[in-house]
């Protein structure tokens, strides 16, 4: 922040001429400029809401008190460093910024004690204080009375004492319920991230479930600031030693996090452009989605250490779009393969694992993509996890944006309590009343039907720009092939069609993405099948069948156009 200072000093001294200069001092010249731009910031319904401005400000009339100690405004500066401080922690719900008006204000009387705004500073000093201790506010009420007698403070103070009567002889001693409902506080346990140049995911965990407010504050191109969007997650802490991974170049420049009041916790993400955010919560773990999508700004006046690679990058991109014009538009295909790690998904009767089966059907495809993909224009392949490992749900779709997929395609086993239940669905993301559907996402989602109904307005937020229509050729493709392919050698095999459901793996994809339901795992004809290599790999063509199709289609009609 001392860099912003020295900025915003320099900018005023720009603004003054060599007669100022020598007409007034040099303090009490900057001193009339931040009183300027405090009522400016006061006057602008946008700005006032920009806590770095606030910020600035505020560190601004201190550092003219602290460079200028001899001016006949350095106590003003002071004074009015430990008002804004008061107005920032009150409008921002900012502990920290209270602390500092507090701060401030006894220097404020330790300095300049004969000032007839000492008064001022003390009852300020008790009125921040009675919102976390009536007994330490009432004995600074106390001092207004006992040595400011003459002061105009002398008339609310006295009010004051009164109110707080209750409080004057001792202190009540809460520690011990105070601790316990630091005990009762959600904590955040872990904040994961994935960002590429136009999209970013960052998935907030907690260890239950609590209330939040997302905000977004605009960038403000006078400061230099960058996007941020912030949520406030209530009657929260945050874990002891919680860190975050590194940010890799891309959309997302910072990640920050505090405590914003004793029961309130402060994730922010500092964004380098920005077009639109989502915010959301899944439960089964309760866990805080937020979602930030940025534009191609080829002008991004946020992006540092900008060089000759990023001017390539961009070329790159150009270069891309020319491939798509020619027809190349399925590029890069990620599948992703179901469960993992401690989650198995569905069991068989034998024991056979859904994680399983999965992993292979997805190499299996990989394999076959990679080998003649590049003759209808993919020319890469990424699989959500190569082993087995435990990856969440939303993560799994934020590894398709960050790679820039094309397509999406999350490979599954089917599961009934009806062991006679057999066939092949496939699902795209959308709201359903069918029970059958319903139980299968839930399933998928590891959580109830209950938690099902919740998704309903995060789907809604998603649906219009999900490529619903994309999605349901991209479904009838893979879904006919794959029933083609099957019943060539499985004369058994049942068509169950391509449904609609809500499942959190496709929530945010923004590409064509799809579930396949492959087999019923529960199913002991289906589980024995879904055992056997032969039948992995006549899945996996069957799927690789369809996206030729769709990518053939896809090249067809961009061509016509």
């Amino acid at each position: 922040m001392s860099i912003r200072i020295t900025t915003l000093t320099l900018s005023i001294l720009v603004l003054l001429t060599a007669q100022q200069i020598f007409a007034k001092g040099k303090g009490e010249q900057l001193f009339e400029e931040a009183v300027k731009l405090y009522k400016a910031l006061l006057s602008d319904p946008v700005k006032i809401n920009n806590y770095e401005i606030w910020d600035i400000i505020a560190q601004s009339f201190y550092s003219i008190y602290r460079d200028y100690p001899d001016s006949p405004k350095a106590p003003n500066s002071l004074f009015i460093a430990g008002k804004v401080y008061e107005e920032m922690g009150n409008r921002f719900n900012s502990p920290e910024d209270l602390k500092n008006s507090v701060r401030y204000s006894r220097e404020f009387i330790r300095v300049f004690p004969g000032s007839n705004l000492a008064d001022d500073a003390q009852i300020r000093i008790a009125r921040i204080l009675e919102r976390i201790d009536k007994y330490q506010a009432y004995k600074e009420y106390e001092k207004v009375v006992k040595n400011y007698p003459k002061g105009d403070m002398i008339h609310a103070a006295r009010k004051k004492l009164k109110e707080l009567s209750s409080y004057r002889l001792s202190k009540p001693t809460p520690s011990q319920p105070a601790k316990e409902a630091s005990q009762e506080l959600a904590r955040v346990k872990e904040i994961r991230h994935w960002s590429s140049e136009t999209y970013t995911r960052v998935v907030i965990h907690l260890d239950r479930e609590a209330s939040f407010e997302s905000h977004l504050l605009k960038a403000d191109f006078d400061l230099g600031t960058p996007p941020r969007l912030y949520v406030d997650i209530k009657n929260t802490t945050i874990e002891k030693d919680l860190k975050v991974t590194p940010i890799e170049k891309g959309l997302l420049e910072n990640i920050r996090f505090a405590r914003n009041s004793p029961d309130t916790v402060r994730v922010v993400l500092d964004i380098n452009s920005f077009t639109n955010y989502r915010v959301f919560s899944l439960l089964d773990p309760f866990r805080i989605v937020m979602d930030i999508y940025g534009g191609e700004n080829k002008n991004n006046l946020f992006v540092r250490n900008k060089d000759y690679n990023s001017a390539l990058k961009q070329l790159d991109k150009e270069v891309s779009s020319l491939r798509g014009v020619l027809g190349l538009k399925v590029r890069t295909i990620v599948i992703d393969p179901g469960h993992g790690g401690h989650d198995p998904g569905a069991i068989g009767p034998t024991g056979l694992k859904e994680k399983d089966v999965t992993l292979a059907i997805a190499k299996a495809l990989k394999r076959k993509i990679e080998k003649n993909g590049k003759e209808f224009g993919i020319t890469r392949v990424i699989l959500t996890r190569e082993d087995d490992r435990f990856i969440p749900l939303e993560e799994r779709t934020a590894i398709a944006r960050k790679h820039n997929a094309d397509l999406f395609i999350s490979i599954h086993c089917n599961a009934a309590k009806d062991k006679n239940a057999f066939g092949i669905e496939t699902y795209i993301l959308s709201f359903t009343k069918d029970p059958e559907s319903l139980a299968v996402a839930a399933r998928e989602n590891v959580t109830t039907t209950r938690s099902i109904s919740d998704l309903e307005d995060i789907i809604k937020k998603y649906l219009l720009s999900s490529k619903i229509d994309e999605s349901i050729r991209l479904a009838n493709h893979v879904q006919g092939s794959l029933i083609s392919r099957i019943s060539r050698k499985y004369k058994d095999t049942r068509n169950k069609g391509v449904k609609k459901a809500p499942f959190i793996v496709l929530i945010g994809a923004d590409v064509p993405s799809i579930l396949v339901e492959t087999s019923f795992i529960t199913n002991p004809r289906e589980e024995k099948r879904l055992r056997d290599r032969n039948y992995i790999e006549e899945i996996a063509e069957g799927i690789f069948t369809g996206i030729k199709k769709y990518s053939n289609e896809v090249e067809t009609a961009f061509l016509v156009k």
